[in-house]
């Protein structure tokens, strides 16, 4: 979400009655901010690393638990969300200026849409709607205040985008199977096979289908390296040169490292040097930023970097993780 500058509310309050100048329309056209580029903006987000926090858990999802149409479903319909999310935020910041509505109005209808075709053919999903709706509601609520950067909005922004990538392993090829013994047995509409996850509330509102194991180590992955971003993302940024953020922010890093050093026997160098590579970044950049302000696109670009590498990782080492993670807990 993007906080509206005192311009951006102005202009969403119409024009000042003023004619237009034919070269200042045209120069503006060519460097980006002309008509074109500003209704762009109005309906692309604009946030690559946000794009990427959004998308990367889910995307993970759906390979790691193995693409199905219903997987593949449940990511158009995120990207149909987080675009609504963004720009029903911009309309809710703004107090429903007029020229935020449509957009918003637009991915409402695409997201419902996409969500109503993937309820009727996966309606276990409904056990996930109560978490989304009251998600929902606060981030509205955030924006509506003009509090939507705030440490309490960003870590739900991390719990919606990180559950989605349980929710796509769940759904996943990987557990499209009957159970052992169980044949073609109870295999209705709301019956529990193929998968309890996609069709059944017989066996109780979450049955272990819903939540496997390696769904909930990998969604866990990212909400912690996902949290260690927000952490990093204030330290450039909002909470800039202020020295509690960043000693929270190694702080945190240090302490996947730890947990990365604890599974290096079972689980191989791979966690480790990625908590590394994050704690190098927590560590040098925001020390350069007291220096030198570093752009946010660059900023950005950084975080893109880092769910793509904490992408890879979830999608190469998931069951391996897992199996250390619970010989770990049950050590």
């Amino acid at each position: 979400m993007i906080m509206l500058t005192d311009a951006d509310r102005g202009k969403a309050a119409g024009s000042n009655g003023s004619r237009p100048n034919p070269q200042a329309r045209k120069s503006t056209d060519m460097n980006g901010s002309g008509p074109k580029a500003r209704q762009r903006r109005l309906w692309i987000p604009d946030q690559i690393g946000g794009w990427a926090m959004a998308l990367m858990p889910g995307l993970a999802g759906l390979l790691v638990g193995g693409p199905t149409w219903r997987s593949l479903l449940l990511m158009v319909a995120w990207a149909f969300c987080y675009c609504f999310e963004f720009t029903g935020s911009r309309w809710m910041v703004s107090h429903r200026a007029a020229r935020f509505a449509p957009p918003a109005l637009g991915y409402a209808l695409l997201t419902a849409a996409t969500g109503l075709i993937l309820l009727i053919g996966t309606p276990g999903l409904l056990r996930w709607a109560p978490l989304y709706l009251v998600l929902g509601v606060l981030n509205f609520a955030a924006a509506w205040m003009r509090t939507e950067r705030s440490w309490w909005n960003d870590i739900i922004a991390v719990i919606a985008a990180c559950t989605l990538c349980l929710i796509a392993i769940s759904l996943g090829s990987r557990f499209q199977k009957p159970e052992p013994g169980q044949g073609s047995v109870n295999t209705g509409y709301f019956g529990c096979q193929p998968n309890p996850a996609v069709d059944c509330f017989g066996s109780g509102f979450f049955p272990s289908a819903a939540l496997p194991s390696i769904g909930v180590v990998s969604a866990a992955v990212f909400a912690v390296t996902q949290f260690g971003s927000v952490i990093f993302v204030k330290t450039m940024i909002r909470e800039r040169g202020k020295t509690w953020c960043y000693l929270l922010s190694l702080a945190w890093n240090l302490a996947l490292c730890l947990i990365g050093v604890a599974m290096v026997r079972t689980a191989g160098w791979w966690p480790l040097l990625t908590a590394l590579l994050l704690l190098i970044r927590a560590a040098l950049l925001p020390a350069i930023s007291r220096r030198r302000r570093i752009p946010i696109k660059y900023v950005g670009l950084v975080e893109c970097a880092t769910s793509l590498l904490v992408f890879i990782l979830v999608i190469a080492q998931a069951d391996v993780m897992t199996a250390a993670l619970t010989n770990l807990l049950n050590a």
